[in-house]
């Protein structure tokens, strides 16, 4: 690479860092474009440069984001990861896997579900993500499809599946409220999560 592309990337960077060191701790709203470049070490000018304004650098964000999040995804519920292992064992993997990699990172989450609303975008980025994610864990709770007491299997996974989306996204992202999906600890929530959706699906022990 060539060392102005590569002094370019770095400047990139350092400007994502700073805008989201920025970011998580003050919020999207409150995130000052003259603070993000005081933070990078350089002109609000090379900001405005690199990204027209504030949302456009809250894109670039989410899209690092997104791509770390998915690298990361295809490790964490890879099928070799979870071989013989049961429906909850494999759902406790995911929960904690969200939550670990979501909390860091609520501001920035919070700000992008926002824009979701009025920015195609946000939207589109976000529905691929959670897809790829639900895809992969269909696949794996398919497998295991004779642990699922319920009538309709599919059926179940799915919203089985939904519900677990619904309220993680809630617990990482919603402003805080009263309530179990925000009070107590994560380990009181995944086991409150998993009772709710094992019982909604029936799960019954594997066969010997």
């Amino acid at each position: 690479m060539p060392a102005h592309q590569a002094r370019s990337q770095r400047t990139l960077e350092l400007l994502l860092d700073a805008a989201e060191a920025e970011i998580l701790d003050k919020g999207y709203a409150d995130a000052s474009v003259a603070e993000i470049a005081r933070r990078a070490g350089c002109s609000v000018g090379t900001v405005y440069r690199r990204f027209r304004d504030k949302t456009a650098l809250l894109h670039a964000l989410d899209e690092r984001w997104s791509e770390a999040f998915r690298a990361t995804m295809e490790d964490a519920v890879a099928p070799e990861r979870w071989q013989d292992a049961p429906i909850l064992e494999v759902l406790t993997g995911y929960i904690e896997f969200t939550l670990s990699e979501g909390r860091e990172r609520a501001a920035l989450h919070r700000a992008a579900l926002t824009m979701a609303s009025r920015d195609a975008g946000f939207a589109e980025r976000q529905m691929k993500l959670a897809a790829e994610l639900h895809a992969r864990l269909r696949a794996l709770l398919v497998e295991r499809v004779d642990e699922i007491g319920h009538a309709d299997p599919p059926v179940a996974i799915e919203f089985a599946l939904e519900q677990l989306r619904s309220m993680l996204l809630v617990r990482l992202v919603a402003l805080p409220l009263d309530g179990p999906l925000f009070a107590g600890s994560d380990e009181q929530f995944i086991d409150q999560a998993l009772t709710s959706v094992a019982a909604y699906l029936k799960l019954e022990a594997r066969p010997a």
